[in-house]
């Protein structure tokens, strides 16, 4: 059985790994913090910077990323057997 200690350390690491890839950070933000609404949209954002290379060409345009208030996996049915 895999704990949840591990499930943690696991999914953590490969996240890590994910961002190290692309030189991305995570962020969650209130969208409408100062109005009314603070407190009520608070979305996840993936920064990924721009990347030049050694000539200082532009290989690869910066991005915000909308991750949304909450991302689902992909559900998969598990079989007993």
């Amino acid at each position: 059985m895999i704990t949840e200690e591990e499930i943690t350390k696991q999914f953590k690491a490969e996240l890590q790994a994910l961002l190290d890839k692309y030189g991305a950070e995570l962020d969650a933000e209130d969208h409408y913090a100062g109005w009314i609404q603070s407190g009520e949209d608070i979305r996840m954002t993936a920064y990924i910077p721009t990347q030049y290379d050694a000539s200082y060409n532009m290989i690869r345009e910066s991005a915000n990323i909308d991750l949304g208030k909450r991302m689902y996996g992909e559900k998969k049915s598990v079989a007993n057997s």
